[in-house]
């Protein structure tokens, strides 16, 4: 199985599944197509095709095709994702699975989507999908809304193989690390990049799809606009990305210097952040261009640190500072407060441990029964 990457007709960069013969996956590439045309990024499509993959690699080891599927099968293949070496005749012991729970997780939702689609569009007479969704009524999240006990709960789509999640703690970094790896920048572009990341808490898809007349240097706001998908291949994520993004003086005097320095009459695009270097020096910087860069601070500093780690820390720190989940919500650009609350809104092991030493007097027991007889 290969996915096989392709260039459009319009430009536009999509994926396709291979089987071992080098032929096109038809059911795949229907439904692949269906999401393109229903507005899905062009990442999401990367990730189901791969997806998509998994699955149909499973069954041919196991010697099934997809319209036989049942659900044995696909618990099956929930076990053969923890250890794809399970349908082997000699099984390496793991004491780790293969993919985590939430990655296993997000591809059989793909599989079950996959045949949903099979259901309602080919009349496929395996009605696979519908026997592996429930509705449950309370999903379990924090969250409660303001008619919660009054209005009637909405039944919620679930399907019954998840696995259990547990809880994972995101990962940020100090102000102190923060300092250091801007100081181990060598040009101003990626140290504006990173100080827009840090103050902004933007993803690097956002941050690569911004253009020149996004910076309101009056107002002092960064407005993110969904343009579709880009000549450097970023896109908004999801329909609450685009947003108004308040930001300190301090990043628009960074913008105006970087902006003097690289943004020359021979640049041809509005793009920010462009690449400095190479045959294509000039033109929009991309996710690779990015990884390269984090490669080189990683290598330079010995400081674990990813794009993403930086939203995480900015969103935290904002948080930390009094934030409600609410205001949180639209600075993070989630479409849900669920994904807010649930990344967000606890205390950290500092602030448990301060809560802890101010309440401490209260559970310290009087002279005990056995003080008294000694």
């Amino acid at each position: 199985m290969k996915v096989v990457t392709v260039k459009t007709l319009e430009g536009k960069i999509r994926y396709y599944l291979n089987d071992d013969e080098g032929n096109p996956i038809q059911p795949v590439v229907k439904y692949l197509r269906f999401k393109d045309n229903s507005g899905y990024a062009r990442n999401t499509l990367r990730l189901q095709c791969f997806h998509l993959k998994h699955y149909f690699t499973y069954l041919k080891e196991s010697g099934k095709a997809y319209e036989d599927a049942t659900i044995d099968d696909l618990a099956g293949f929930l076990a053969w994702l923890k250890n794809p070496d399970i349908l082997k005749k000699v099984v390496q012991i793991r004491f780790e699975p293969d993919h985590q729970p939430q990655t296993i997780n997000a591809v059989i939702d793909t599989v079950v989507s996959f045949y949903d689609y099979l259901l309602r569009h080919e009349g496929m007479e395996n009605r696979l999908s519908e026997m592996l969704v429930k509705f449950v009524r309370d999903p379990g999240k924090n969250y409660r809304s303001f008619l919660h006990g009054i209005a009637e709960n909405r039944m919620v789509k679930s399907h019954i193989l998840k696995l259990p999640v547990p809880r994972m703690k995101i990962r940020t970094i100090s102000k102190k690390d923060a300092v250091v790896l801007l100081d181990a920048c060598t040009n101003l572009r990626d140290y504006f990049l990173l100080y827009l990341l840090f103050e902004t808490g933007i993803r690097i898809g956002e941050a690569l799809s911004l253009w020149l007349e996004d910076f309101d240097m009056g107002g002092l706001t960064i407005t993110l606009h969904d343009r579709g998908e880009l000549e450097n291949l970023a896109e908004i994520k999801t329909v609450s990305s685009p947003r108004k993004l308040d930001c300190t003086q301090e990043l628009m005097d960074l913008f105006s210097g970087y902006v003097c320095e690289y943004h020359t009459a021979e640049i041809q695009t509005n793009h920010v952040f462009l690449k400095l270097r190479g045959d294509h020096a000039g033109e929009a910087m991309d996710y690779v261009d990015v990884d390269n860069l984090f490669r080189t601070l990683r290598k330079k500093t010995e400081i674990y640190v990813t794009p993403h780690m930086f939203r995480h820390t900015s969103l935290s720190l904002l948080y930390s500072a009094g934030w409600d989940p609410e205001m949180l919500k639209e600075r993070a650009g989630h479409k849900n407060i669920y994904t807010t609350l649930d990344t967000y809104v606890h205390p950290s092991d500092e602030e448990v441990a301060e809560a802890f030493h101010k309440a401490s007097e209260s559970l310290k027991m009087s002279s005990t029964g056995r003080e008294a007889d000694q």
